[in-house]
């Protein structure tokens, strides 16, 4: 549900093919991450749902709750349950 879940996700962009969008409702590196540049690198495939209500540490700030990688088309693969 809305109140308990985000999405993050980068697609093409519809007006520059060239070019992505990038959807994310926030800043994804922790604390852990600033201890090294080379820690801060992707650590997400092309989407992610994070469920907001599981514990925070320093080296993640939510519990991802289904992630995947589009196909070639850039759609869903199948029809994804939440992992448990």
């Amino acid at each position: 549900d809305a109140a308990h879940h985000a999405p993050a996700l980068i697609y093409p962009n519809p007006l520059n093919p060239a070019r992505y969008v990038v959807l994310n409702s926030g800043f994804t590196y922790r604390e852990y991450d600033y201890l090294n540049n080379a820690r801060q690198t992707p650590k997400l495939p092309d989407w992610a749902i994070f469920d907001l209500r599981g514990p925070t540490t320093s080296q993640r700030a939510a519990t991802i709750a289904d992630a995947d990688f589009f196909d070639e088309a850039w759609q869903l693969k199948t029809p994804h349950a939440a992992r448990q």
